[in-house]
């Protein structure tokens, strides 16, 4: 029995002896651990540190372009005792400008469109289906206007009216008749490509609020293009689908039934017709929208349009790049014949407008296209006009009572 208890006594104390040793070999494994970590992360941090400001001094992401329509911040200029004025342009500064941005940004956007199914910038840009792309509510909150989430107040539509009346009048004092032409958004067009959680469901819209209080109240001219828009294209595309416009087949309808319009008022305008024209679909590109997300090398168009319209709608550019008061502006005459009256447009509009220059300059026999949300009448004084037209893209028509 002592014999047992001995031995025992041997065997505990052999543990005791070895128990120490694994334990040390333990926590001496966990602190190799432990440092390897910590040597990982901190040197992952100094990197995420130190390659963008290599990235700025080499320049070895330079060929990833920035995707933005805007100009970015530039390197503040160091103005003592401005210290802090300095600090926070500077912060901005490299908020824009760090190095990889660009490069990260294509390669997050890759990765948010093709495995999620979604746009990386949301707020700008509305991934739809089958390759169609919206304006996010970063453009006059477009999106929350369609989705019935924010309808044009009443006395917006008033003081549109009294503005428009307004013009009108001056307008024919000098002669001049006013037509109103509302471009229709992408989502009024083509609906069907909107996400799923765009309801279906048909309702008013801001243009049909607009339309119906002008019908009223005014005596101003509205011309509404969207159910030819609409009717055509079974047949042709008539919007780009990545980008925030129509494209040039859709702007010579809206111009076709523009001046189909006009020519109530003016009879001896050359009636419109779409057989006038020679139409070639060609391959599409990616427009703003995909630039926006830097998809645009990927992601395009499935058509566009070259169209040349027969020789008697001809005209020529004779003041390219123009400028009125700093604004982008173009004058055409019209050099497919002589017009049978003097018959002088002013088109002042947004970028809707520019692709139906090419178009509206056949029908008159001089036309001059400003681009401009502000009607400056001494341009009227200037131009001697017979018809004025305003264009303006459907999410923006309550900026009509600021014209």
């Amino acid at each position: 029995m002592l014999e047992v208890i001995s031995r025992s006594k041997e065997s505990y104390l052999m543990v005791q002896d070895v128990l120490p040793e694994k334990e040390n070999k333990q926590k001496s494994g966990n602190v190799v651990k432990t440092n390897t970590k910590s040597f990982l992360i901190s040197a992952g941090f100094i990197l995420i540190l130190v390659l963008p400001l290599f990235d700025q001094w080499a320049g070895v992401s330079s060929g990833v372009k920035s995707t933005e329509k805007r100009i970015l911040t530039p390197f503040p200029r160091f103005d003592f005792p401005h210290v802090k004025t300095f600090i926070v342009q500077f912060d901005q500064y490299y908020k824009e400008n760090f190095g990889w941005r660009n490069a990260l940004f294509y390669q997050y956007s890759q990765w948010k469109y093709k495995a999620l199914s979604s746009s990386p910038l949301p707020d700008k840009v509305i991934a739809g289906k089958n390759g169609w792309f919206y304006p996010g509510n970063s453009m006059s909150r477009v999106a929350e206007q369609h989705r019935g989430l924010l309808p044009i107040r009443q006395d917006t539509l008033v003081s549109i009216a009294r503005r428009l009346k307004n013009l009108q009048d001056s307008l024919s004092r000098q002669g001049s008749k006013l037509y109103v032409l509302v471009a229709p958004d992408s989502y009024t067009i083509y609906p069907e490509h909107l996400p799923d959680y765009f309801s279906k469901v048909k309702r008013v819209t801001n243009f049909d609020r607009f339309k119906a209080y002008m019908n009223r109240h005014s005596t101003v001219p509205v011309i509404d293009v969207r159910s030819k828009l609409v009717a055509s294209k079974a047949k042709r595309v008539v919007y780009c689908q990545t980008d925030t416009h129509w494209n040039d087949y859709g702007s010579l309808l809206a111009t076709l039934t523009s001046v189909d319009r006009i020519r109530q008022d003016f009879p001896y305008l050359v009636k419109p017709d779409l057989s006038n024209y020679d139409i070639k679909p060609q391959k599409g590109v990616g427009g703003d929208l995909v630039t926006m997300l830097a998809l645009n090398s990927e992601v395009a168009d499935s058509v566009s349009y070259k169209i040349k319209p027969a020789g008697f709608l001809l005209a020529r550019n004779t003041e390219i790049n123009d400028k009125y008061n700093g604004l982008p502006s173009q004058r055409f005459v019209r050099a497919g014949g002589v017009a049978l009256r003097k018959s002088k447009l002013l088109l002042v509009g947004d970028s809707f407008s520019y692709s139906m220059d090419q178009f509206l300059s056949g029908y008159f026999s001089e036309s001059y296209m400003v681009r401009s949300h502000k009607f400056d009448l001494n341009l009227v004084k200037t131009e001697r006009p017979t018809i004025v037209m305003i264009e303006i893209v459907e999410r923006n028509i309550g900026l009509l009572s600021l014209l």
